[in-house]
């Protein structure tokens, strides 16, 4: 099996001060240096960058055909279209995995790299995934796997502007009936202690999603029909050990531990830190999710670099030449 590259994932905060550097190198010399470094990586195949459907999201949403363009262009050359793929995707090779593991079978045999995509629309769902309604064409699928930079970069500019628009709306109206919803529990539960918080939560998660998981575990060889059938300890251990529902439970509880109100850029971080922390090598963000992935010790959990600071990156590129 071969060995993949090295991943590391940027915050859309990130990617536009790389966007800066490009447009104004001057201004800009150490990220305008460390972005040359980052292309040499990427072009010897030692180094991917992919988004996630947060950053696909952020960019298509800018209303400034320029300031989108800027986006679009470095992000579909520095990714070469890369993505990470959606939550279905990874929760039914996730929750495949542990169910094998359980009642003793081989694993799953995949890539060291299953969990990205060069299909730029599987940062949100399958190709073949039935939630899309009328699928989409395999040759449609096939040019975007043979030009998935120049796919992405026409998906984020060439898209007309009503269904672009349209889909922005709709977005932020999901994200605010979610943001409602999780504001009325966190006040419900207000006074419970963290360990109260994560045993309710664990039952919730495992309630919100028990027909995916019967679904997934159906596909697996496992013919269970109702929660009853998986039993108490593997539900248990369905939250635990499966890393979507890991980091979503554990991101969540320190979230709405704060103070400040809940906001609709909050899901889509959650969302992709929920895609990017088991897998990625490194991860650059904002302050705010790298300090709640800290508190959760996720970084040791999986083994994964957390960072703040973009220029920082400069060390772990100069290993990479010598892997």
């Amino acid at each position: 099996m071969r060995a993949r590259p090295y991943v590391i994932y940027l915050d859309q905060n990130k990617w536009v001060e790389l966007a800066r550097a490009v447009k104004y190198p001057s201004d800009h010399p150490a990220q305008h240096r460390l972005l040359t470094a980052i292309s040499c990586e990427v072009e010897a195949s030692r180094l991917v960058l992919p988004l996630t459907a947060a950053n696909i999201y952020e960019t298509q949403k800018r209303n400034d055909p320029e300031q989108r363009h800027d986006l679009a262009i470095l992000q579909a050359t520095a990714s070469q279209g890369l993505v990470f793929r959606g939550r279905h995707h990874r929760l039914e090779a996730e929750l495949g995995d542990l169910l094998r593991a359980v009642h003793g079978h081989n694993p799953t045999l995949r890539a060291t790299d299953w969990f990205l995509s060069d299909v730029l629309f599987e940062a949100f769902a399958d190709w073949e995934d039935e939630r899309l309604g009328a699928a989409i064409s395999e040759e449609v699928v096939g040019f975007v796997r043979k030009e998935p930079a120049r796919s992405l970069y026409d998906y984020l500019m060439a898209t007309p502007e009503k269904i672009r628009t349209t889909a922005v709306l709709n977005f932020s109206r999901g994200s605010d009936n979610l943001r409602r919803r999780i504001e009325q529990r966190r006040r419900q539960h207000a006074g419970e202690s963290l360990a109260m918080r994560r045993r309710i939560q664990s039952a919730l998660l495992m309630i919100n999603e028990i027909d995916l998981i019967l679904k997934f575990a159906n596909r697996a060889g496992f013919p269970w029909k109702t929660v009853s059938d998986i039993g108490d300890k593997v539900a248990r251990r369905i939250i635990e050990d499966v890393p979507t529902y890991y980091v979503e439970r554990e991101i969540a509880l320190r979230l709405e531990a704060q103070a400040r109100s809940i906001e609709e850029n909050d899901f889509r971080d959650m969302q992709s830190f929920c895609a990017v922390v088991p897998y990625a090598d490194e991860i650059i963000a904002e302050k705010q999710f790298v300090n709640l992935a800290l508190q959760a010790t996720l970084d040791r959990k999986y083994d994964t670099k957390l960072g703040t600071d973009i220029l920082s990156l400069a060390g772990s590129l100069g290993g990479l030449s010598a892997r």
